[in-house]
């Protein structure tokens, strides 16, 4: 008669317990968590030093190119702001009657305004306007931020008229090009300072938004003083 042993239960081969299980899944759920934050962080200090670099990039372009700009130009005019170009004055009409009259609006020494106009005249006939060239900050008070935006216009041909009246359509605020993300005014909350008629005073601060989410690390900013002179 044939015996067949019984095979033998090996010692050693228990399995994991449902509480290792669950101990073991927190434990990497909470790794994975832990790894997550230090990647967003980690993400937005990238992106909050890519926003400083932009505010450097951004202040150099724009202090070169009104710098080179300025150097031409004949004379410049500072406005509270782009819709403002014209008030309201009172004249002797040469009787001793008060007369009220359109003048425009630009600002004199010791004041500050939101948009600077640099002014080109005709080399043969001074008084005669062939090129305008604008910078203003696209905002709608002085407490609040916005674009740096610029126009160039040329006047053809050239024009003995008002400058008020040749300046871009007060509609197009928003049609022209940035030349600055966001900024906001240091000048009495405006941006260009006339500083005794012959030079403007930039005042601003450069913002560029940056992070995930913009919570953390939301806003890279720094400012800018510089002082431009026509010199035509």
């Amino acid at each position: 008669m044939n015996r067949h042993a019984l095979p033998s239960r090996r010692s050693g081969t228990a399995g994991y317990t449902l509480l290792e299980i669950l101990v073991t899944t927190a434990l990497l759920g909470l790794l994975g968590v832990g790894l997550f934050s230090l990647f967003l962080q980690s993400l937005n200090l990238f992106h909050f030093d890519s926003a400083k670099l932009r505010v450097n990039r951004d202040i150099r372009t724009f202090t070169s190119e009104m710098t080179d700009n300025a150097t031409y130009a004949n004379y410049f005019m500072i406005f509270p702001d782009f819709e403002t170009r014209t008030q309201t004055s009172t004249v002797d009409d040469g009787d001793g009657t008060p007369v009220s009259v359109t003048v425009d609006a630009s600002l004199n020494d010791g004041l500050s305004g939101d948009m600077l106009v640099l002014v080109y005249t005709d080399v043969d006939s001074p008084s005669k306007i062939n090129r305008l060239v604008g910078y203003y900050r696209d905002a709608d008070d002085e407490d609040t931020e916005g674009p740096v935006r610029t126009f160039d216009i040329a006047i053809n041909p050239s024009s003995t008229a008002p400058i008020w009246t040749l300046l871009p359509p007060v509609n197009s605020r928003g049609n022209w090009p940035e030349v600055i993300e966001i900024s906001k005014g240091l000048a009495d909350g405006k941006l260009f300072y006339n500083f005794r008629d012959r030079s403007v005073m930039v005042k601003g601060q450069i913002i560029h938004r940056g992070g995930i989410g913009k919570t953390r690390y939301e806003r890279a900013t720094n400012t800018y003083n510089f002082t431009v002179a026509p010199r035509g």
